[in-house]
Protein backbone atom coordinates (compact mmCIF):
# COMPACT_ATOMS: atom_id res chain seq x y z
CA UNK A 1 0.00 0.00 0.00
CA UNK A 2 1.59 3.33 -0.92
CA UNK A 3 1.93 5.26 1.94
CA UNK A 4 2.34 8.93 1.19
CA UNK A 5 4.37 10.87 3.62
CA UNK A 6 2.41 13.48 5.92
CA UNK A 7 4.19 17.03 6.82
CA UNK A 8 4.58 18.53 10.10
CA UNK A 9 1.87 21.17 10.80
CA UNK A 10 4.41 24.16 9.74
CA UNK A 11 6.49 23.02 7.95
CA UNK A 12 3.99 21.58 5.78
CA UNK A 13 2.13 24.47 4.94
CA UNK A 14 4.50 26.58 4.50
CA UNK A 15 6.22 25.02 1.70
CA UNK A 16 2.28 24.49 0.25
CA UNK A 17 2.40 28.28 0.37
CA UNK A 18 5.82 28.60 -1.10
CA UNK A 19 5.18 26.66 -4.16
CA UNK A 20 1.22 28.35 -4.74
CA UNK A 21 2.99 31.66 -4.19
CA UNK A 22 5.81 30.87 -6.69
CA UNK A 23 3.22 30.04 -9.26
CA UNK A 24 0.52 32.91 -8.51
CA UNK A 25 4.02 35.13 -8.85
CA UNK A 26 4.72 33.89 -11.86
CA UNK A 27 1.17 33.85 -13.21
CA UNK A 28 0.81 37.32 -12.38
CA UNK A 29 4.08 38.63 -13.70
CA UNK A 30 3.14 36.58 -17.17
CA UNK A 31 -0.32 38.41 -16.99
CA UNK A 32 0.91 42.61 -16.43
CA UNK A 33 3.02 41.58 -19.16
CA UNK A 34 0.82 40.20 -21.84
CA UNK A 35 -1.71 43.52 -20.25
CA UNK A 36 1.23 45.50 -21.35
CA UNK A 37 2.26 44.43 -24.51
CA UNK A 38 -1.24 43.64 -25.81
CA UNK A 39 -2.48 47.17 -24.85
CA UNK A 40 -0.56 48.92 -28.00
CA UNK A 41 -1.66 46.23 -30.07
CA UNK A 42 -5.12 46.44 -29.26
CA UNK A 43 -5.27 50.41 -30.14
CA UNK A 44 -3.48 49.66 -33.35
CA UNK A 45 -5.65 47.36 -34.55
CA UNK A 46 -8.86 49.36 -33.83
CA UNK A 47 -7.63 52.84 -35.09
CA UNK A 48 -5.13 51.44 -37.21
CA UNK A 49 -1.47 52.47 -37.41
CA UNK A 50 -0.46 55.80 -38.26
CA UNK A 51 3.29 56.15 -36.66
CA UNK A 52 3.25 60.68 -37.82
CA UNK A 53 0.27 61.01 -35.46
CA UNK A 54 1.34 57.68 -33.09
CA UNK A 55 5.14 57.69 -32.68
CA UNK A 56 4.67 60.28 -29.49
CA UNK A 57 2.22 57.74 -27.73
CA UNK A 58 4.37 54.85 -28.38
CA UNK A 59 8.05 56.48 -27.26
CA UNK A 60 5.91 57.40 -23.80
CA UNK A 61 5.05 54.32 -23.74
CA UNK A 62 8.05 52.42 -24.88
CA UNK A 63 9.89 54.14 -21.85
CA UNK A 64 7.23 53.47 -19.44
CA UNK A 65 8.01 49.81 -20.23
CA UNK A 66 11.63 50.43 -19.29
CA UNK A 67 10.94 52.04 -16.11
CA UNK A 68 8.47 49.57 -15.06
CA UNK A 69 10.87 46.83 -16.02
CA UNK A 70 13.73 48.71 -14.45
CA UNK A 71 11.84 48.91 -10.76
CA UNK A 72 11.13 45.14 -11.22
CA UNK A 73 14.84 44.33 -11.09
CA UNK A 74 15.61 46.99 -8.49
CA UNK A 75 12.56 45.19 -6.18
CA UNK A 76 13.93 41.71 -6.49
CA UNK A 77 17.04 43.11 -5.57
CA UNK A 78 15.90 44.49 -2.59
CA UNK A 79 13.00 43.54 -1.57
CA UNK A 80 10.45 45.85 0.09
CA UNK A 81 12.67 48.44 -0.59
CA UNK A 82 11.09 52.32 -1.56
CA UNK A 83 11.67 53.03 -5.23
CA UNK A 84 14.29 55.75 -5.75
CA UNK A 85 13.77 59.42 -5.28
CA UNK A 86 14.42 60.02 -9.52
CA UNK A 87 11.95 57.25 -10.14
CA UNK A 88 9.10 59.09 -7.85
CA UNK A 89 9.76 61.68 -9.72
CA UNK A 90 10.18 60.70 -13.44
CA UNK A 91 7.17 57.36 -13.33
CA UNK A 92 4.55 59.81 -12.23
CA UNK A 93 4.96 62.42 -14.96
CA UNK A 94 5.54 59.33 -17.74
CA UNK A 95 2.38 58.11 -16.57
CA UNK A 96 0.40 61.09 -16.66
CA UNK A 97 1.80 62.04 -19.80
CA UNK A 98 0.92 58.56 -21.08
CA UNK A 99 -2.39 58.61 -20.24
CA UNK A 100 -3.48 62.76 -21.21
CA UNK A 101 -1.20 61.99 -24.86
CA UNK A 102 -3.42 58.74 -25.17
CA UNK A 103 -6.69 60.74 -24.28
CA UNK A 104 -5.95 63.70 -26.61
CA UNK A 105 -4.95 61.30 -29.66
CA UNK A 106 -7.67 58.40 -29.98
CA UNK A 107 -10.67 57.89 -28.78
CA UNK A 108 -10.12 55.19 -27.16
CA UNK A 109 -7.01 56.59 -25.42
CA UNK A 110 -8.63 55.99 -21.78
CA UNK A 111 -6.86 52.47 -22.27
CA UNK A 112 -3.52 53.82 -22.39
CA UNK A 113 -4.26 54.56 -18.41
CA UNK A 114 -3.28 50.81 -17.73
CA UNK A 115 -0.05 51.88 -18.24
CA UNK A 116 -0.26 55.13 -15.89
CA UNK A 117 -1.51 52.50 -13.09
CA UNK A 118 0.86 50.09 -13.28
CA UNK A 119 3.93 52.44 -12.98
CA UNK A 120 1.99 54.01 -10.05
CA UNK A 121 1.87 50.66 -8.75
CA UNK A 122 5.88 50.79 -8.81
CA UNK A 123 6.02 54.60 -7.14
CA UNK A 124 3.68 53.25 -3.77
CA UNK A 125 5.49 49.72 -3.52
CA UNK A 126 7.03 49.21 -0.18
CA UNK A 127 5.06 52.90 1.06
CA UNK A 128 3.27 52.77 4.35
CA UNK A 129 -0.54 52.38 3.73
CA UNK A 130 -1.30 55.81 4.43
CA UNK A 131 1.09 57.46 2.14
CA UNK A 132 0.13 54.81 -0.73
CA UNK A 133 -3.69 55.94 -0.09
CA UNK A 134 -2.84 59.83 -0.63
CA UNK A 135 -0.86 58.37 -4.03
CA UNK A 136 -3.52 56.61 -5.08
CA UNK A 137 -6.50 59.77 -4.24
CA UNK A 138 -3.77 62.13 -5.86
CA UNK A 139 -3.31 60.49 -8.92
CA UNK A 140 -6.36 59.58 -9.43
CA UNK A 141 -7.90 63.07 -8.92
CA UNK A 142 -5.48 64.40 -11.19
CA UNK A 143 -5.95 61.88 -14.01
CA UNK A 144 -9.51 62.86 -14.15
CA UNK A 145 -9.24 66.32 -14.00
CA UNK A 146 -6.35 66.46 -16.92
CA UNK A 147 -8.40 63.93 -19.33
CA UNK A 148 -11.58 65.66 -18.52
CA UNK A 149 -10.16 69.24 -19.04
CA UNK A 150 -8.50 67.58 -22.75
CA UNK A 151 -11.33 65.79 -23.71
CA UNK A 152 -13.78 68.74 -23.26
CA UNK A 153 -11.59 70.59 -26.40
CA UNK A 154 -12.30 67.84 -28.93
CA UNK A 155 -15.85 67.02 -30.38
CA UNK A 156 -16.97 64.43 -29.07
CA UNK A 157 -20.04 62.00 -30.54
CA UNK A 158 -21.96 62.45 -27.43
CA UNK A 159 -22.25 65.04 -24.19
CA UNK A 160 -21.42 62.98 -22.09
CA UNK A 161 -18.28 61.81 -23.57
CA UNK A 162 -15.47 63.47 -21.31
CA UNK A 163 -17.03 62.04 -18.23
CA UNK A 164 -16.83 58.77 -19.62
CA UNK A 165 -13.53 59.40 -20.92
CA UNK A 166 -12.05 60.93 -18.06
CA UNK A 167 -13.94 58.04 -15.41
CA UNK A 168 -12.64 54.92 -17.51
CA UNK A 169 -8.65 57.02 -17.36
CA UNK A 170 -9.05 57.35 -13.91
CA UNK A 171 -10.70 53.98 -12.71
CA UNK A 172 -7.58 51.87 -14.72
CA UNK A 173 -5.36 53.88 -12.56
CA UNK A 174 -7.28 53.62 -9.46
CA UNK A 175 -7.26 50.00 -9.89
CA UNK A 176 -4.18 48.70 -12.30
CA UNK A 177 -1.90 49.76 -9.50
CA UNK A 178 -3.45 46.97 -6.82
CA UNK A 179 -1.89 44.40 -9.24
CA UNK A 180 1.28 45.79 -9.62
CA UNK A 181 1.94 45.99 -5.56
CA UNK A 182 0.23 42.67 -5.53
CA UNK A 183 2.64 40.97 -7.66
CA UNK A 184 5.42 42.97 -5.83
CA UNK A 185 4.03 41.25 -2.65
CA UNK A 186 3.96 37.71 -3.50
CA UNK A 187 7.50 38.22 -5.13
CA UNK A 188 8.90 39.23 -1.54
CA UNK A 189 6.45 36.44 0.56
CA UNK A 190 8.04 34.00 -1.25
CA UNK A 191 11.52 35.10 -0.78
CA UNK A 192 11.02 35.79 2.56
CA UNK A 193 9.17 32.31 3.19
CA UNK A 194 12.71 30.61 1.36
CA UNK A 195 14.96 32.23 3.24
CA UNK A 196 13.55 31.42 6.46
CA UNK A 197 13.26 27.75 5.07
CA UNK A 198 17.62 27.79 4.31
CA UNK A 199 18.03 29.62 7.63
CA UNK A 200 16.07 26.80 9.87
CA UNK A 201 17.90 23.83 7.96
CA UNK A 202 21.26 26.16 8.35
CA UNK A 203 19.97 26.28 12.10
CA UNK A 204 19.31 22.62 12.37
CA UNK A 205 23.21 22.01 10.97
CA UNK A 206 24.76 24.13 13.75
CA UNK A 207 22.33 22.51 16.42
CA UNK A 208 23.69 18.72 15.31
CA UNK A 209 27.39 20.28 15.21
CA UNK A 210 26.93 21.53 18.53
CA UNK A 211 25.85 18.60 20.22
CA UNK A 212 28.89 16.35 18.70
CA UNK A 213 30.88 18.89 19.89
CA UNK A 214 29.45 19.10 23.10
CA UNK A 215 29.65 14.81 23.31
CA UNK A 216 33.34 15.21 22.73
CA UNK A 217 33.87 17.18 24.93
CA UNK A 218 31.91 15.38 27.87
CA UNK A 219 33.72 12.33 26.98
CA UNK A 220 37.44 13.87 26.14
CA UNK A 221 37.21 16.90 27.95
CA UNK A 222 37.62 15.14 31.95
CA UNK A 223 39.47 11.89 30.32
CA UNK A 224 42.57 14.98 28.94
CA UNK A 225 42.11 16.11 32.60
CA UNK A 226 42.93 12.97 34.24
CA UNK A 227 45.86 12.22 31.95
CA UNK A 228 47.70 15.00 31.66
CA UNK A 229 47.27 15.06 36.12
CA UNK A 230 48.49 11.81 36.44
CA UNK A 231 51.31 11.82 33.59
CA UNK A 232 52.64 14.92 35.39
CA UNK A 233 52.26 12.95 39.00
CA UNK A 234 53.99 9.76 37.32
CA UNK A 235 56.68 12.21 35.84
CA UNK A 236 57.78 13.37 39.75
CA UNK A 237 57.23 9.72 40.99
CA UNK A 238 59.75 8.42 38.71
CA UNK A 239 62.70 8.44 40.88
CA UNK A 240 61.05 8.37 44.35
CA UNK A 241 58.58 5.93 43.91
CA UNK A 242 59.30 3.93 40.46
CA UNK A 243 55.96 1.46 41.55
CA UNK A 244 53.64 4.17 42.27
CA UNK A 245 54.65 5.87 38.93
CA UNK A 246 54.24 2.64 36.46
CA UNK A 247 50.41 2.22 38.38
CA UNK A 248 49.98 5.98 37.25
CA UNK A 249 50.99 5.54 34.28
CA UNK A 250 48.89 2.15 33.93
CA UNK A 251 46.01 4.19 34.99
CA UNK A 252 47.16 6.92 32.18
CA UNK A 253 46.70 3.63 29.75
CA UNK A 254 43.03 2.73 30.93
CA UNK A 255 41.53 6.30 30.96
CA UNK A 256 43.26 6.45 27.36
CA UNK A 257 41.86 3.31 26.08
CA UNK A 258 38.45 3.98 27.77
CA UNK A 259 37.99 7.05 26.16
CA UNK A 260 38.87 6.03 22.62
CA UNK A 261 36.24 3.46 23.39
CA UNK A 262 33.66 5.85 24.06
CA UNK A 263 34.35 8.03 21.30
CA UNK A 264 34.09 5.20 19.18
CA UNK A 265 31.13 4.03 20.58
CA UNK A 266 29.96 7.39 19.86
CA UNK A 267 31.18 7.86 15.85
CA UNK A 268 29.36 4.18 15.63
CA UNK A 269 26.02 5.62 16.96
CA UNK A 270 26.38 8.84 14.57
CA UNK A 271 27.31 6.89 11.71
CA UNK A 272 24.68 4.32 12.26
CA UNK A 273 22.73 2.76 8.93
CA UNK A 274 19.91 1.22 9.99
CA UNK A 275 17.48 1.84 7.23
CA UNK A 276 14.45 2.07 9.77
CA UNK A 277 16.61 4.60 10.93
CA UNK A 278 17.82 5.97 7.71
CA UNK A 279 13.90 6.48 6.51
CA UNK A 280 12.73 8.28 9.57
CA UNK A 281 15.56 10.78 8.69
CA UNK A 282 14.93 10.82 4.62
CA UNK A 283 11.23 11.45 6.00
CA UNK A 284 12.22 13.81 7.61
CA UNK A 285 14.86 15.76 5.12
CA UNK A 286 12.33 15.84 2.20
CA UNK A 287 9.51 17.00 3.92
CA UNK A 288 11.64 19.90 5.40
CA UNK A 289 12.84 20.56 1.43
CA UNK A 290 9.10 20.49 0.66
CA UNK A 291 9.72 16.82 -1.46
CA UNK A 292 6.42 14.73 -1.54
CA UNK A 293 7.48 11.60 -0.14
CA UNK A 294 6.21 7.90 -0.89
CA UNK A 295 7.17 4.86 0.88
CA UNK A 296 6.70 0.93 0.08
CA UNK A 297 7.38 -1.51 1.92
CA UNK A 298 8.68 -1.90 5.62
CA UNK A 299 11.88 -2.33 6.41
CA UNK A 300 11.12 -4.55 9.32
CA UNK A 301 10.89 -7.16 6.79
CA UNK A 302 14.95 -6.92 6.28
CA UNK A 303 17.56 -8.59 8.01
CA UNK A 304 19.76 -7.03 10.74
CA UNK A 305 22.79 -6.83 8.38
CA UNK A 306 20.61 -6.20 5.20
CA UNK A 307 19.25 -2.75 6.84
CA UNK A 308 22.36 -1.13 8.07
CA UNK A 309 23.63 -2.03 4.44
CA UNK A 310 20.89 -0.85 2.58
CA UNK A 311 20.47 2.23 5.46
CA UNK A 312 24.14 3.69 3.80
CA UNK A 313 22.67 3.46 0.26
CA UNK A 314 19.25 5.17 1.66
CA UNK A 315 21.30 7.96 3.04
CA UNK A 316 23.94 8.08 0.15
CA UNK A 317 20.53 8.26 -2.24
CA UNK A 318 19.04 11.28 -0.04
CA UNK A 319 22.07 12.85 -0.49
CA UNK A 320 22.39 12.56 -4.31
CA UNK A 321 18.42 13.67 -4.57
CA UNK A 322 19.24 16.93 -2.37
CA UNK A 323 22.49 17.73 -4.03
CA UNK A 324 22.20 16.77 -7.87
CA UNK A 325 18.39 17.18 -8.49
CA UNK A 326 15.12 20.07 -7.60
CA UNK A 327 12.59 16.96 -7.44
CA UNK A 328 9.00 17.75 -6.16
CA UNK A 329 8.39 13.96 -5.74
CA UNK A 330 10.20 10.57 -4.44
CA UNK A 331 9.76 7.24 -4.12
CA UNK A 332 11.22 4.78 -1.90
CA UNK A 333 10.52 1.13 -2.37
CA UNK A 334 11.31 -2.40 0.20
CA UNK A 335 10.93 -5.23 -0.61
CA UNK A 336 12.61 -8.81 -0.03
CA UNK A 337 11.64 -11.11 -2.80
CA UNK A 338 13.19 -14.75 -3.27
CA UNK A 339 15.79 -14.17 -0.81
CA UNK A 340 17.05 -10.85 -2.52
CA UNK A 341 16.55 -7.79 -0.25
CA UNK A 342 15.92 -4.29 -2.37
CA UNK A 343 15.70 -0.79 -2.13
CA UNK A 344 14.28 1.20 -4.54
CA UNK A 345 14.84 5.26 -5.04
CA UNK A 346 13.28 7.08 -7.26
CA UNK A 347 13.17 10.65 -7.75
CA UNK A 348 12.30 13.73 -10.42
CA UNK A 349 13.54 16.89 -11.25
CA UNK A 350 16.96 15.29 -12.25
CA UNK A 351 19.31 18.38 -13.17
CA UNK A 352 21.53 17.96 -16.48
CA UNK A 353 24.74 16.39 -16.50
CA UNK A 354 23.73 14.50 -12.90
CA UNK A 355 22.69 11.19 -14.93
CA UNK A 356 24.79 7.79 -15.28
CA UNK A 357 27.23 7.86 -12.86
CA UNK A 358 27.58 11.24 -11.78
CA UNK A 359 29.27 11.68 -8.51
CA UNK A 360 32.02 9.96 -6.59
CA UNK A 361 29.14 8.73 -4.00
CA UNK A 362 27.72 6.23 -6.29
CA UNK A 363 31.31 4.65 -7.14
CA UNK A 364 31.91 4.09 -3.60
CA UNK A 365 28.47 3.06 -2.72
CA UNK A 366 28.77 0.46 -5.86
CA UNK A 367 32.26 -0.66 -4.34
CA UNK A 368 30.59 -1.16 -1.00
CA UNK A 369 27.73 -3.51 -1.89
CA UNK A 370 30.41 -5.55 -3.91
CA UNK A 371 31.83 -6.20 -0.80
CA UNK A 372 28.37 -7.23 0.86
CA UNK A 373 27.37 -9.29 -2.55
CA UNK A 374 25.43 -6.88 -3.74
CA UNK A 375 24.98 -4.73 -6.63
CA UNK A 376 23.83 -1.13 -7.40
CA UNK A 377 22.02 -0.06 -10.44
CA UNK A 378 21.40 3.61 -10.91
CA UNK A 379 21.18 6.53 -13.82
CA UNK A 380 18.45 8.41 -15.38
CA UNK A 381 15.50 6.59 -17.15
CA UNK A 382 13.57 7.13 -20.24
CA UNK A 383 11.07 9.46 -18.02
CA UNK A 384 13.53 11.63 -17.11
CA UNK A 385 13.60 10.42 -13.24
CA UNK A 386 16.33 9.32 -11.82
CA UNK A 387 16.21 5.59 -10.29
CA UNK A 388 18.93 3.94 -8.03
CA UNK A 389 18.51 0.11 -7.33
CA UNK A 390 20.46 -1.47 -4.63
CA UNK A 391 19.84 -5.46 -3.94
CA UNK A 392 21.59 -8.08 -1.44
CA UNK A 393 21.53 -11.52 -1.27
CA UNK A 394 19.81 -13.76 0.81
CA UNK A 395 23.19 -13.86 2.81
CA UNK A 396 22.80 -10.74 3.72
CA UNK A 397 19.87 -11.09 6.04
Amino acid sequence: MDTPSTTGPLTGAEERKLRAARRFGRIGLALTMFYLLALPATIIWMEGLDLSRQWPMLLLYVIAIGLHLWRIREHMRSLGGRAPLWFVLTAPVVGLAVVLVGVATSPFGAMWAVVGGVLLGDVVAGQRARWIAVWVLVATAVVFGSAFAISTGFPAPVSWWPWYSAGMAAFFVLSIWTVDVERLWWLKAVTDMDDARRAAAELATARERLRLADDLHDILGHALEVVAFKSELASRLQDADPQRARAEMEEVQRVARQSLTEVRAMVRETRETDLVTELAGARAVLQSAGIALVVRGDPATVGPTARNVLGRVLREAMTNVLRHAEPSHCTIEIEVVDGEARLRVVNDGSLPGNGDGAGTGLVALSRYLDEHSGRLDAGTAEDGTFRLDAVLPAGAR
